[in-house]
């Protein structure tokens, strides 16, 4: 019975390990499956993100084209490894819609192929909406299986942006080299295709989720039994029921350590996030691939230097700080910069457990990085936005910029802002430093050589160079004398003029972070703004006190016209009529003859009146209209004069006075100064205006800047919401066009008294 009995336990004790055996390789499967598909999920997501990240760069973008498509592709491949895509746009035809591609990278196909046949293409396109992922059906192009990632979007922000869809190739093959997945052990089935891997036999476990619009589904076999896993049974047989059931159960407790180091093994694979294990002498013990991307060092150079060489040298005595917290057994959390291999800074934001008992402290990160620069710029950009406002001096908004700047754009020494002159030249108008003063702001300095003030006056684009070269040329001697090394810079134009630069310099070669140069823009538009507002003040200044002055010698002429002309007249009249009368009383001859000579004085007076009346508002504008205003103007200036009124109708009166007088102005000009052999005047109607034209053939080169005359026209025409343009080429004459604003027309002459 006892042999009975143990045979009974030993073949239970059999069954119930092979039992145990089998589930624990299902457990196993299912987890495995379930990891697998935690991971495809996350490179899912990955993808998505790529797609989204290029969308918005190409919507950021002010115009399409393939360069810059394939720039900004390119330029998000090395951290998703994906490179593969397309711009696509719909095209109506007879039967419906058919999908072109526009711009193309990495893939076989030609700009204008017709890609309407790829599976499950046209479904997707036409179901798609923006801001939304979504996946086609399985395809294979150029050989390789796999799907593509499309999202609707527009691919730049002028007129000429194009909408459409992007569409990014994902490789089966992508799916295991972006991750860890056995795709010998395991398949990837997509609505039911078998996409990528192959699971051997029957799969042990399924795992199905939702993403990109479509069903997914994981299948992975069992793991093959390990010795001990086959040699458990057998084990069991050939000892008692009590030394089978202790071997089992320690059997058990070793599958289970097994199973949660496995699983820990898969969290540090698929977070996102570094993840890392720190022995108490400050050296990195183990890191997670999240780890390796984020500072874009090999794992064995992580291991061979403590933490805190590559934390950025002005943050090492806070995170250090913060380490000896955790040595000493306390959790800490903190925010330090790293410098990546490529000397980009990264911002991360460590939460840190210690284990004392084992000399270990266990670390977790997230890459703020973006999220800080994002809340740094608006708020800078905010507090300049308020000082241009607030009609802030242009001085102090440079400053303020210059200020700002360097606090955006991570790893610089050297800001300043500089305004292009006529000679070649830029003068900088503000500037900080953390090297040095900035006393070099106020210096013009010409341009020349290699260096970014020179590239973006010659290009009107950003620029940055990584090593400014000491060499002769004046720009890069005065860089380098700042303690400059590498620099990038930004155009500041005003209403599509190149104004300026903004600069940004490191000490170091090589330093600054990618795309510093474009970072800038925001800060350009508020110093054009600023510019714009400034002049904008100091021309409607400038025109106030032009009109003023223009009124006070206005009064100034009639009062010395009227004293030196009509009252000297008067007054002699008076005389004369004083003493003829005194000779009538005394019965002398004289007297007709004084009354004549009153009589002239007083007609001369009476026509003198006339002609300062005329110069105000001459009656003929007043009774017949600017035709016959404007001949009479014409009959007095020494040179022939062609008049073309190409309307019978009277002009609102505020046009009509306005186009008398700046013609009139105008031709005189022309008498005194243009050297002219004729001249022409143009009157035409616009919509309710009038556009004046007034030409003529002598030197030209006039300067509108140049005297108050032109500068009292165009206040004259700009006072009645009208826009004065003078185009006067050295040797081609003169040519001024007036717009007069609109209004409505007076079809028949006023009534006159």
């Amino acid at each position: 019975m006892a042999l009975l009995l143990v045979a009974l336990l030993s073949a239970a004790g059999f069954v119930v390990a092979m039992l145990l055996v089998s589930a624990d390789r299902r457990a196993a499967a299912r987890q495995q499956a379930t990891s697998d598909a935690w991971q495809v999920q996350a490179l899912l997501a990955r993808a998505d993100t790529f797609v989204a990240s290029v969308g918005n760069a190409l919507h950021a973008e002010p115009a399409p084209g393939s360069t810059v498509f394939e720039s900004l592709v390119a330029g998000q491949s090395s951290l998703f490894l994906l490179g593969d895509a397309m711009w696509v746009e719909s095209v109506p035809t007879g039967g419906g819609v058919r999908y072109e591609a526009t711009f193309v990278t990495g893939l076989p196909f030609r700009p204008g192929s017709d890609v309407t046949t790829l599976p499950g293409l046209a479904s997707t396109l036409q179901n798609s909406s923006l801001g939304l992922a979504s996946a086609t059906d399985k395809a294979v192009v150029g050989g390789q299986p796999g799907f593509f990632v499309a999202d609707a979007g527009l691919f730049g922000q002028g007129p000429g942006s194009s909408p459409g869809y992007l569409l990014v190739f994902v490789p089966a093959s992508w799916l295991s080299l972006a991750s860890n997945l056995d795709l010998h052990r395991a398949a990837i089935a997509l609505d039911g295709q078998l996409l990528a891997g192959s699971a051997p036999g029957k799969p042990a476990a399924r795992q199905s989720f939702e993403a990109l619009g479509h069903t997914w589904q994981v299948e992975a076999g069992a793991n093959p039994a390990t010795p001990l896993q086959a040699a458990l049974p057998w084990l069991v047989v050939g000892c008692p029921a009590a030394l089978a059931l202790l071997v089992y159960l320690i059997l058990q407790g070793v599958l289970r350590r097994r199973r949660a180091e496995r699983e820990v093994e898969d969290i540090l694979d698929v977070s996102l996030d570094p993840l890392c294990i720190m022995g108490l002498d400050g050296y990195l013990k183990r890191v997670n691939p999240a780890f390796e991307r984020t500072l874009g060092y090999a794992e064995a150079e992580l291991l061979a230097r403590p933490l805190l060489e590559f934390v950025h040298p002005d943050d090492r005595d806070a995170a250090g700080e913060s380490l000896r917290r955790v040595r000493e057994g306390q959790e800490a959390s903190f925010e330090s910069r790293y410098i990546r291999a490529d000397n980009r800074i990264r911002w991360l934001r460590w939460n840190t457990h210690p284990l004392l008992e084992r000399g270990l402290m266990y670390a977790a990160a997230h890459d703020v990085t973006e999220s800080r620069r994002a809340g740094r710029e608006d708020a800078a950009l905010r507090r300049v936005a308020t000082l241009v406002a607030q009609g802030a001096a242009a001085e102090a908004i440079f400053s303020a910029v210059a200020e700002e700047v360097a606090n955006v754009v991570a790893g610089i020494d050297t800001a300043a802002i500089g305004r292009f002159t006529t000679n070649n030249s830029v003068e900088f108008v503000a500037g900080w430093s953390s090297v040095g003063e900035t006393d070099w702001v106020g210096t013009v300095v010409s341009l020349g050589g290699q260096n970014v003030c020179t590239a973006v006056f010659e290009t009107g684009k950003p620029a940055r160079v990584d090593e400014i070269r000491d060499d002769a040329t004046i720009m890069n001697r005065f860089a380098r004398g700042t303690g400059a090394r590498s620099s990038a810079g930004a155009p500041i134009n005003i209403e599509g003029q190149l104004w300026g630069v903004i600069v940004v310099a490191s000490a170091r070669e090589d330093w600054l972070p990618s795309r510093a140069e474009h970072e800038l823009a925001g800060f350009t538009d508020l110093v054009a703004t600023a510019v714009a507002n400034a002049e904008s003040r100091a021309l409607l200044a400038a025109s106030r006190q032009r009109t003023v002055a223009t009124a006070d010698e206005t009064r100034r002429r009639l009062e010395r016209d009227l004293h030196d002309g009509a009252q000297a007249r008067l007054v002699s009249t008076l005389i004369a009529l004083k003493l003829a009368k005194r000779a009538m009383h005394e019965g002398s001859d004289g007297a007709e003859g004084l009354v004549d000579e009153a009589l002239e004085n007083a007609e001369s007076a009476n026509e003198q009146l006339r002609e300062l009346a005329r110069g105000i508002m001459p009656p003929t504008l007043t009774r017949e209209g600017l035709g016959p205003a404007l001949e009479v103007v014409a009959r007095r200036i020494p040179i022939p004069v062609t008049l073309d009124i190409r309307t019978d109708s009277r002009l609102p009166k505020p046009a009509e006075i306005t186009a008398y007088f700046v013609i009139s102005e105008a031709l005189t000009n022309v008498a005194k100064h243009a050297q002219a052999s004729e001249a022409h005047v143009v009157v035409e109607p616009t919509e309710g205006g009038a556009r004046l034209s007034i030409d003529d053939d002598g030197v030209g080169g006039v300067d509108p800047q140049g005297g108050s005359g032109l500068l009292g026209l165009r206040d004259r025409v700009e006072a009645v919401g009208g826009t004065l343009t003078i185009e006067s080429p050295l040797g081609g004459g003169t040519h001024l066009t007036v717009e007069l604003p609109a209004g409505q027309r007076l079809e028949t002459p006023p009534a006159t008294v």
